[in-house]
C-alpha cells in the first residue's frame, strides 16, 4: 500500500480499534497479580494460536508467564521482536474505581496507554497483514512480558534469549508525542547504602555511641558529588530511614539511591564510585555496606541507532521525530546487547501510571500504519 493508503486502511478500523483496548482495559493485570496476567497471557496465546502462531509459554514462579508468539519461522532472515508488557502498576479495583470513558479525541482507562495501547496495535496489524497475506518473509515474533513495571527482573534473561538474533526489536511502550518515537533511554540503577554504628543512651554517655546518621550524612555528600549534568548522569539519595528514639543514639541508618545514566561508562564510573565510598567510612568505627545494582543498561543514541532511525526514515508513511527519555523499558536490554532497537511505537496519550490515564485516539491508527510499514518494509538483509 501507498503511505495514504496504508494510514486510511488503519483509520478505517479505528472503532474496532477501540473496542479490543476497551476488552483488554477490562482485564486488570497488576504486576503483582500472578493470576490475572495468567489469564491474559493464556487468552493472548488462544489469539495467536487461532492465527496459526507458534506459540511459546515461558512459565515463572513468582510473576505471571512469558508469552512467546511466533510466526514465518520457517524463513531464513533475521526476526523482527515486536516487545509488549502486560503488567500494569494499577492494583485490582482501579477500574471500577476510575471507570473508562472517551471524549471525542481520547479514552481514559486504566493501563490504556502503557501499554494495552501498544498489545492492541501488535495484535491489530498481525491480524490484518494475515488477512491480507502480506506478512514479510521472515519470522515475525510478539513477546509478552510480565513485570516490566518492576524492572522485568525476572523476564529480562527471556527476552534477551529471544531477540538475540533479532534484525530489530520494536518496543510498543506509549509514543512521547505525535510522530514521535524514543530512540535513547537512560539506564537505571537502585542501590542502597547502610551505614552501621553503635547505639548508646544520647544524654548519658554519647561518646559510647557511633553515630550512623552522622556517618550517612558525610556518605551522602560524596554521593551527590557523582552527578555529571552535562553527560546526564544522575545520582540522588531518594529514601533514608536511621535512628529509633530521640534519646539512643542510632547505630544504623540506610538510604536509597537513584541513578540514572545516559552512558554505559557512567554506570562503570558511578558503580566503581560508590564501591570505594562504602569502603571508606568517615567515622573510625563505622562500617558501610552498599548493595542493589543496575537493573537497566542505558539505550545509548549510539552510531547503531543512528543507522537504524535512517532506515526508519526510508520506510516510513511519514517523517518521525525522536525523543530521549530518562526511564527505561525493555528496548535498554535489547539496545545493550547491539541489537537494532525501536521504541515508543505505541500510541501517544498521558497521564501514565495514574488515575489519569488516557490515549490519543488519533494516533491509533497512525501507529498501526507505522508498524505495518517497519514489519513489511524493514530489509531483508
Amino acid at each position: 500500500m501507498q503511505n495514504a493508503e496504508l494510514l486510511a486502511h488503519y483509520e478505517a478500523q479505528l472503532g474496532s480499534i477501540i473496542w479490543k483496548l476497551l476488552g483488554l482495559i477490562e482485564m486488570e493485570t497488576p504486576t503483582s497479580e500472578k493470576s490475572r496476567l495468567d489469564e491474559l497471557g493464556d487468552w493472548m496465546a488462544t489469539w495467536a494460536d487461532e492465527l496459526e502462531a507458534k506459540v511459546n509459554i515461558h512459565p515463572l514462579s513468582e510473576v505471571g508467564n512469558v508469552v512467546e508468539c511466533r510466526w514465518n519461522d520457517h524463513y531464513a532472515a533475521a526476526p523482527i521482536i515486536i516487545c509488549c508488557h502486560m503488567d500494569t502498576v494499577h492494583p485490582l479495583g482501579s477500574v471500577d474505581q476510575y471507570p473508562t470513558h472517551a471524549t471525542e479525541e481520547h479514552l481514559y482507562g486504566m493501563g490504556a496507554y502503557d501499554m494495552k495501547g501498544g498489545i492492541v496495535l501488535a495484535q491489530t496489524v498481525i491480524e490484518d497483514l494475515i488477512k491480507r497475506d502480506a506478512m514479510p518473509k521472515r519470522p515475525i515474533v510478539l513477546l509478552l512480558n510480565s513485570d516490566e513495571e518492576t524492572g522485568s527482573q525476572h523476564s529480562r534473561p527471556i527476552i534477551e534469549n529471544v531477540a538475540k538474533d533479532a534484525a530489530l526489536v520494536l518496543v510498543m511502550e506509549p509514543g512521547p508525542a505525535e510522530d514521535t518515537i524514543v530512540t535513547a533511554r537512560k539506564g537505571v540503577g537502585i542501590f542502597e547504602m547502610t551505614a552501621w554504628g553503635r547505639s548508646s543512651h544520647a544524654g548519658s554517655n554519647p561518646e559510647a555511641g557511633v553515630n550512623a546518621i552522622i556517618e550517612m550524612a558525610h556518605q551522602i555528600a560524596k554521593i551527590t558529588a557523582l552527578n555529571n549534568v552535562e553527560l546526564g548522569t544522575s545520582v540522588h539519595p531518594t529514601i533514608i530511614h536511621g535512628g529509633t528514639k530521640h534519646n539512643v543514639i542510632p547505630e544504623e541508618c540506610r538510604v536509597t539511591i537513584n541513578v540514572r545514566v545516559r552512558y554505559q561508562r557512567e554506570a562503570e564510573r558511578v558503580l566503581e564510585a560508590l564501591s570505594t565510598i562504602s569502603h571508606n567510612p568517615f567515622l573510625p568505627e563505622a562500617l558501610v555496606y552498599l548493595t542493589g545494582g543496575m537493573m537497566r543498561p542505558p539505550m545509548e543514541h549510539n552510531a547503531l541507532m543512528i543507522q537504524t532511525v535512517e532506515t526508519l526514515a526510508k520506510i516510513s508513511p511519514f517523517p518521525i521525530q525522536e525523543f530521549s527519555k530518562g526511564g527505561g523499558s525493555d528496548g535498554n536490554f535489547t539496545a545493550a546487547m547491539g541489537i537494532p532497537t525501536l521504541d515508543g511505537l505505541g500510541p501517544t496519550g498521558g497521564g501514565a501510571h495514574s488515575n489519569d490515564e488516557h490515549v490519543y485516539l488519533p494516533s491509533l491508527p497512525r501507529r498501526a500504519a507505522l508498524l505495518d510499514a517497519i514489519l513489511t518494509r524493514w530489509p531483508l538483509a
